[in-house]
């Protein structure tokens, strides 16, 4: 079984096992996510290579940390190499995201970083009320867009922001912006 097979094997997994615990059909789940119940289907079959997006909709709507469908079983100490860690991407590419450290039980928070290709903007749902991000730009520059506000951060600053609103990440100038975020959730 390649990489892509495993991961949508272990997404595929961990949605019907969470789907079941939570005595939920999959139209009930459709319902509860606002993805379509043939799409649900073929991400629990793991046929079906699911987009961040639809990732982010999926844990959103059962309350749930977006790593919760890619975490692996943690050992004591972690050294973790982002070469080795299998990313997500945006259906067109542009967007790449990598978890470093998956949100744990007891654990309020979750560690990515993430690629923007030059000129991509990825829209952002917005997460649970009272999660905040928190996002340190490593290489490039980032626009980040919210409450109708433009913030730009360059390599080597960082931005904090409460993301229970929708927000947009942009990468501006001439190079990719590689990135380092935290997302705090204050409910463990």
């Amino acid at each position: 079984m390649n990489e892509n097979n495993e991961m949508n094997h272990l997404i595929g997994t961990r949605l019907k096992k969470i789907r079941h615990m939570k005595d939920l059909s999959l139209e009930e789940l459709a319902t509860q996510t606002g993805v379509s119940k043939p799409m649900l289907g073929k991400i629990e079959r793991g046929i079906s290579n699911p987009t961040v997006s639809t990732l982010w909709k999926i844990a959103k709507g059962l309350g749930l940390p977006f790593s919760f469908f890619i975490e692996e079983e943690q050992e004591e100490v972690q050294i973790v190499k982002r070469a080795d860690v299998k990313s997500l991407t945006n259906h067109d590419g542009g967007y790449e995201v990598f978890p470093l450290f998956a949100k744990q039980v007891f654990k309020p928070f979750e560690i990515y970083s993430a690629r923007l290709k030059v000129g991509y903007g990825y829209r952002a749902e917005a997460h649970s009320i009272g999660v905040e991000e928190f996002i340190m730009v490593e290489h490039g520059q980032l626009q980040v867009d919210v409450n109708e506000e433009s913030y730009w951060v360059r390599q080597g600053e960082a931005i904090h922001f409460k993301a229970d609103r929708e927000h947009v990440y942009r990468a501006i100038g001439e190079v990719d912006c590689e990135m380092t975020m935290v997302i705090y959730y204050p409910s463990v």
